[in-house]
């Protein structure tokens, strides 16, 4: 049985908590054409939820009746091009006390639902962040997820819809709380081609970055759509404007979302074999959290021949704990960079640096975290180098 942990920053005196005769906890999710993964969503809140509303804006597949199979309440909506009219169309139709936001390609880990009302029966916050793996590679990270059912919290713009600021300002006006709860939500669905998700996204993204010009998180991901659909060269441009848009800021007010284009703009130009130490040094200033950024460095380092100094930025990364990471840091991270990317970085600097039988053990941690077959062949040739110093010396 799983044990649901809630975390609150503090007590509000006027807080008091939810008692009615509705049902507790209401799942919304907008569906198109998601009858590959619908099913195993439904199936993950199975038993958990009291209610299930689905708002389906034109599925021509399979996905109404499997939501209906599993008990949702269907309402059809017509697709206007506006993610937050879709989803707030379902928030409407719910009739629980609390709202599970969840969409059709993620899945909610195994929970029994007698922590669930452990955690919500009585609760006094205005709403709960849990946590979101947003790939099974990556590391969890803390989401807004579950919250008051109350009109005034809606969904806010045409493409990566907020619900931010309406929870926020019903905690201002109620004077509640948001709590931390460790739910687990895990995406599924970033795998497999993504270009006719790109094709829908790139108006919508347009659109709502004329509206929010400045958003560093939209720009970063017109220029993933623009990349991934070939438009390789306006990518970058859009990316360059979004870094430029980071360091005209302070360092002290830098937008955590702002590393992602960093990350992006460093790799890009290291991959083309520029010079990204300033990038870095920059980055590394606004983002000390960023553990991406660390393992970066640590390779630029290694390109370097700085090897001691790259080392030391692996280990450190091998000794981060896992567990309050969600709590430390805003986004997910690749989970490898925690185990066998950061073993074998090790390995590569100590075989370097001529430290072979040391290289060896940092191979076979590699090997212990990971089935990459090089790792093996890179521990026997550290073996064999570290065999003939020993014989040598003999």
């Amino acid at each position: 049985m799983t044990t649901i942990t809630r975390r609150r920053r503090r007590r509000s005196a006027r807080a008091t908590g939810i008692s009615s005769e509705r049902g507790l906890l209401a799942a919304a999710l907008i569906v198109k054409n998601e009858a590959a993964v619908l099913g195993a969503c439904l199936e993950s809140i199975k038993g958990v939820v009291d209610e299930i509303v689905v708002v389906d804006t034109g599925s021509t597949d399979e996905s109404v009746e499997i939501a209906r199979q599993h008990g949702a309440i269907v309402h059809e909506h017509p697709w206007n091009g506006d993610f937050s009219e879709a989803r707030n169309e379902g928030l409407q139709r719910a009739t629980c006390d609390w709202i599970l936001y969840i969409d059709a390609d993620e899945r909610l880990d195994p929970i029994d639902r007698a922590t669930v009302e452990e955690a919500l029966r009585d609760a006094p916050e205005v709403a709960f962040r849990l946590l979101l793996r947003p790939n099974s590679r990556s590391t969890p990270y803390r989401e807004y997820r579950v919250w008051r059912n109350d009109p005034r919290i809606r969904f806010e713009g045409v493409i990566h819809e907020k619900i931010i600021p309406g929870i926020q300002r019903v905690a201002e006006q109620d004077g509640r709380d948001i709590g931390l709860v460790d739910l687990l939500l895990t995406h599924v669905g970033y795998e497999g081609d993504q270009t006719h998700k790109h094709r829908r996204n790139l108006p919508l993204l347009r659109r709502q970055l004329e509206a929010e010009p400045h958003n560093l998180f939209n720009l970063h991901h017109l220029f993933r759509v623009l990349d991934g659909l070939g438009e390789h060269e306006e990518a970058e441009q859009v990316l360059e404007h979004a870094v430029d848009l980071v360091q005209m800021t302070p360092v002290s007010g830098s937008d955590p979302l702002g590393s992602l284009a960093m990350l992006d703009l460093i790799r890009l130009r290291h991959y083309r074999g520029e010079q990204v130490g300033d990038l870095l040094t920059d980055a590394l200033r606004r983002y000390p959290g960023n553990w991406l950024i660390v393992f970066y460095e640590g390779r630029y380092l290694i390109d370097t021949g700085r090897y001691e100094e790259a080392l030391a930025r692996f280990r450190s990364l091998l000794a981060v704990d896992l567990v309050a990471l969600p709590d430390a840091w805003l986004g997910a991270f690749d989970a490898r960079i925690f185990g066998p990317l950061s073993h074998d970085a090790c390995g590569i600097c100590l075989f370097r640096l001529g430290r072979h039988a040391e290289a060896a053990e940092a191979w076979d941690a590699a090997a212990q975290c990971d089935d990459d077959p090089s790792f093996a062949a890179k521990r026997q040739l550290a073996l064999a180098h570290a065999g003939r110093e020993l014989s040598h010396s003999a």
